[in-house]
């Protein structure tokens, strides 16, 4: 007997993102598994050990811990098929907490094949993630929290998961910070065929150079292990010059190979500084849908 259309679009929800992945990663979702932020993408995908950006809050909630008052973020892209994905994340300090809250959206666009394998043709296919966080800082100590929300859809069906991240971070000022932190807590908490690994990152940054001063010279280390994958190394760096708020910033990344896992080597991105605006820009020659991606985006900081 033929599936009937139902059958077919359950079969999608849990497909494959596109035909590189691996069978492990089939119903990983791409909302899950995009780097953190456009200067993240810059930066090959590290991120554990950016402190004081909103859109921080998708890899490491301790990371939100440097904001002074409220941090902003917002993240584009486009793809084939007019697939959109949109991304924002507001970070908000009370005292000694911080509060944050994001959200990512991707519209598959009108082949949604290109991305899930066996999708129907004309199908309105997309994905939807909501982050909530909470932040408690000491000293030079932050401590955080996050739950997530993420649901595939197709037409009317829907596959959805819930899970948590854990994050701490010790920052010495705008000079350093080491930070650790755990996405995907226990995986999916909910009995659900989507896919919720868990990713460990370990990182340190580096300011060679005052922030607050007119010159910008920061690297990036980075350790990610993902579940039932290669351990992965990642490096980048960023430098430039901004003068009374006003400025360009360059920034680099090289990741290695992890075993099962589709990633660009090199990728590449900048920022410029507009007082408390950052519109920023990153490329990679092949992203976790196995193509060239080209992102778009904003940071504000008060």
């Amino acid at each position: 007997m033929a599936a009937g259309p139902r059958s077919v679009a359950l079969a999608v929800l849990v497909g494959a993102q596109a035909a590189a992945a691996p069978a492990r990663a089939q119903a990983v979702p791409y909302v899950v598994a995009l780097p953190a932020s456009i200067r993240s993408v810059g930066l090959s995908g590290a991120g554990v050990a950016l402190v004081g950006d909103a859109g921080g809050l998708f890899s490491n909630p301790a990371s939100l811990a440097t904001i002074s008052h409220i941090a902003l973020e917002g993240d584009y892209r486009t793809g084939p098929g007019n697939a959109d994905f949109l991304t924002g994340a507001l970070g908000w300090r009370l005292a000694q907490f911080d509060l944050g809250i994001g959200g990512r959206y991707f519209d598959f666009g009108g082949t949604p094949a290109q991305y899930i394998a066996g999708a129907p043709l004309g199908s309105k296919t997309r994905e939807v993630l909501g982050v909530g966080s909470l932040v408690y800082r000491f000293g030079l100590i932050a401590m955080g929290i996050s739950g997530k929300y993420v649901r595939r859809s197709v037409d009317s069906l829907h596959v959805r998961g819930f899970s948590g991240d854990a994050g701490l971070a010790v920052a010495f000022f705008d000079i350093m910070a080491l930070a650790v932190g755990v996405q995907n807590l226990g995986g999916n908490w909910q009995e659900s065929p989507m896919v919720l690994p868990r990713l460990t990152r370990l990182g340190f940054t580096m300011n060679y150079v005052d922030p607050q001063e007119s010159f910008r010279l920061l690297t990036t280390l980075e350790v990610q292990w993902p579940e039932d994958a290669g351990t992965r190394w990642v490096i980048g760096g960023e430098a430039g010059v901004v003068i009374e708020g006003i400025g360009i910033i360059a920034r680099a990344g090289y990741g290695g190979d992890a075993v099962g896992l589709p990633n660009a080597n090199w990728s590449f991105g900048g920022s410029m500084a507009l007082g408390a605006i950052k519109l920023d820009y990153a490329y990679r020659h092949r992203d976790l849908l196995d193509e060239r991606a080209h992102h778009l985006g904003f940071r504000m900081t008060l």
